[in-house]
């Protein structure tokens, strides 16, 4: 028997005329007005029932949050604004993260809420931001490190919020279908770049970060951090597929996701996303024991690469030729064939001269770009333009000195022990595959930062956040069980 309350009231003449006059008014408006005309009244429309959800449900932020990284330097508000000497701009992401803030806070008092989980990540998070910090006021670049520890701090900020905001599995799965399908997007642009040969980028900045063909950059200013976005995407839809049984209607969905993305990887010339990868993906191998399943998926790119080289025998042979130069990199030493490599191997011998200088404290946060020159190996092409050091480790030792380098291995530690805890005791299969999918994200972005130093890079701490947070859902719910 159904209830009357259980009924669907019909709209009536009436109101379906209204529906459809409403809908001819906004489309009128579309068409006629400008841009700068409608934005009022669209940000109007949208703010004022925003003010009302979003206190309610600040976990929705999270796609904004996902949506401006990725759209890079296509989300630019204001390009160059004067911050403590140094020009930087404003993003969307500053925005957003702005508003997760606050609507985040507001959610607190809405909820009454008062307890917050203890994650052991806090300790080691304060003390890394303390030693950023006191580096400041020695560091030959103080204006950027400033703006350095800013970032840090508020990265750190929103992995903490990804922790108390998140908090159960139809959050967890709005975040990661966000992330999955912004990145799928953007895969696809980036292919089309490449078929089309129109690249965001113009051949000398692309050749500058270490490419002899133009690299596919999708919305990012970047190939390698477009890369980094595919590679969790990538790593999220493995750990999902060899992580639970799905149907086959989405178990194909699935396939011709990671194919997707796998496309866009390479078509960025990231080695050193490749490897990261594929390091993750066998990680995620290990963790959950579907050894074949891993093979099967290199199968998968490998047939990719195939398909490639038939329609395109030189882009595939570009793309074989850059990945086993990886594995090249100090039998090409030297050779002008090899200039990206090169530099990388001096950037390191630079940061070890640079360390035995200044062993405790470093030379302080952003002090490499600076002090480059007077460190800088003889050999070392001066032609080069670029003067940042790309492996993290190497960076670290640098400018924070042994005591900066210990506190990261500490940190590093802890991710890495509390997500191996968390999958090994969690009984749930999907946030099981989900745990495995965001620690083996973080030691492919381990990999990635061996050869980009990229430590602001939002989706790394905004990852982290969900390790914790998954993590934490998985123990209320076992916690839930055993109490029932």
């Amino acid at each position: 028997m159904q209830l009357e309350l259980d009924r669907p009231t019909p709209i009536g003449k009436r109101g379906f005329l209204l529906l459809v006059l409403i809908e001819l008014l906004v489309l009128v408006m579309v068409l006629t007005l400008s841009p700068r005309v409608l934005l009022p009244p669209i940000a109007f429309a949208v703010g004022i029932p925003l003010l009302f959800i979003l206190p309610m449900y600040p976990y929705i932020l999270f796609f904004f949050l996902i949506l401006t990284t990725a759209l890079d330097v296509t989300g630019i508000v204001m390009p160059n604004i004067s911050f403590f000497g140094t020009s930087t701009p404003l993003t969307g992401f500053h925005l957003v993260l702005g508003a997760t803030l606050i609507f985040g806070i507001a959610n607190f008092f809405y909820k009454k809420r008062t307890l917050f989980p203890r994650i052991e990540l806090t300790l080691p998070v304060i003390l890394y931001l303390s030693v950023v910090a006191i580096s400041v006021g020695y560091s030959p670049n103080k204006g950027e490190a400033i703006v350095q520890f800013l970032r840090l701090l508020a990265l750190a900020l929103l992995s903490f919020l990804t922790v108390f905001l998140v908090e159960n599995r139809k959050e967890v799965t709005f975040v990661v279908a966000s992330f999955v399908l912004c990145a799928t997007a953007i895969a696809a642009l980036g292919i089309f770049q490449t078929l089309n040969q129109q690249y965001f980028l113009p051949a000398t900045f692309v050749q500058a970060v270490g490419a002899s063909v133009p690299r596919a950059t999708g919305t990012f200013h970047n190939p390698n951090t477009f890369a980094t976005f595919l590679m969790v995407a990538i790593v999220l839809c493995v750990s999902l597929l060899l992580g639970i049984k799905v149907s086959w209607r989405r178990l194909v969905i699935l396939l011709a996701i990671i194919i997707t993305l796998l496309g866009g990887l390479i078509t960025t010339f990231s080695r050193a996303n490749w490897l990261a990868t594929l390091m993750a993906v066998f990680f995620i191998s290990v963790f959950t024991r579907r050894f074949k399943l891993f093979m099967t998926i290199l199968l998968v790119a490998v047939c990719i690469i195939a398909s490639i080289s038939l329609i395109s025998p030189n882009f595939a042979q570009l793309v074989l030729g850059r990945f086993t130069s990886i594995f090249a990199t100090f039998s090409k030493f030297g050779s002008d064939a090899a200039v990206s490599s090169t530099s990388r191997v001096q950037f390191i011998k630079a940061a070890w001269s640079m360390f035995l200088s200044h062993p405790l404290l470093g030379i302080g946060t952003r002090g490499f770009p600076v002090l480059f020159e007077k460190y800088r190996p003889i050999d070392f092409p001066i032609w080069l333009p670029v003067r940042e050091c790309h492996t993290l480790p190497a960076t670290i030792l640098a400018e924070l000195g042994i005591v900066g380098f210990s506190i990261y291995l500490w940190f590093v530690f802890v991710v890495l022990r509390a997500g191996v805890k968390a999958f090994k005791s969690m009984d749930d299969s999907y946030l099981k595959a989900l745990s495995v999918g965001f620690l083996s994200t973080f030691i492919g972005f381990q990999v990635s930062m061996f050869f980009t130093a990229d430590i602001t890079n939002n989706y790394f701490w905004f990852m982290i956040g969900m390790l914790f947070a998954v993590r934490e859902i998985g123990m209320r719910s076992q916690s839930s069980e055993n109490r029932a």
